[in-house]
């Protein structure tokens, strides 16, 4: 389901339920009179398939619902990621005010070239799925540019332990956003679910209901939501793709906060 991150929600959206909805009715449909042929006695039948039904929705509920907790507590973690990294490249420069100015000089340049860096570069190679390395060269740029200045008292010496350590979470969670670049569930997982909706479209063509357009709106309502419920986890499993996906807006704040410091008198 990776391909539909590429189309507008629009058209993704609106495609993969259709198809979804009319592969349960057609198989509804079919089922309808398999199950007339072969069923003797249909009270003993429906007594049967209610409990089937019954057992097997708490599972494949249970099962959704878990894959849904999981893939949003990895789209939350990896925006607040972002949104970390962005606040200590933030404490980063404003750190860096405090050093002589001709050591913060080449440091700030650096940081305004890593959010362009970042912004132009990393992201779109994170919404293609592939691990960015353009910004890492700008960020051995800073560290070198940090090492090289020499405390002159106490109190510069101060200040540059608490740059360095900023630094040092900067660069750890940047190295967090980077990782989630690869976040998915596990193929397992997508197999369970795919092998549960199939299960669940059968059962519902199992059910014997006399008027043929009940039984289709029973199962193109369950399959209109089950199929919302996957798509919409599919959509999110990988954070920076699909139309729900973290996006470099914190950077780009980053940016203007930064040209207002400097525009301040």
């Amino acid at each position: 389901m990776i391909w539909f991150g590429s189309l507008p929600l629009a058209v993704s959206l609106p495609l993969f339920i259709g198809v979804f909805v009319l592969v349960s009715c057609l198989i509804v449909v079919g089922l309808r009179p398999v199950v007339r042929r072969l069923v003797d006695d249909p009270e003993q039948w429906d007594r049967v398939l209610g409990h089937v039904i019954g057992t097997f929705g708490v599972f494949f509920g249970i099962l959704l619902a878990l894959v849904a907790v999981s893939v949003y507590e990895n789209y939350s973690a990896t925006r607040q990621a972002a949104l970390h990294e962005a606040g200590q490249l933030t404490a980063f420069y404003r750190g860096t005010t405090g050093l002589p100015e001709d050591v913060a000089s080449p440091i700030q340049q650096t940081i305004d070239e890593y959010l362009v860096v970042v912004i132009e570069q990393d992201w779109p190679d994170q919404r293609r799925g592939s691990l960015p390395d353009a910004s890492v060269e700008l960020v051995d740029e800073m560290e070198r540019q940090i090492h090289e200045y020499k405390p002159a008292d106490l109190q510069q010496l101060a200040e540059f332990q608490q740059l360095l350590a900023t630094f040092d979470d900067f660069v750890e969670t940047r190295r967090e956003r980077i990782d989630a670049t690869t976040l998915e569930l596990p193929g397992l997982f997508w197999l369970a679910i795919w092998v549960g909706a199939a299960v669940n479209a059968v059962l519902i063509g199992l059910i014997i209901v006399k008027s043929r357009r009940l039984h289709l709106l029973m199962a193109g309502m369950l399959a209109l939501f089950i199929g919302l419920v996957m798509f919409t986890t599919a959509d999110m499993d990988r954070p920076y793709q699909g139309s729900i996906s973290v996006g470099p807006g914190a950077f780009e704040r980053v940016m203007n906060q930064i040209e207002d410091m400097r525009t301040e008198p």
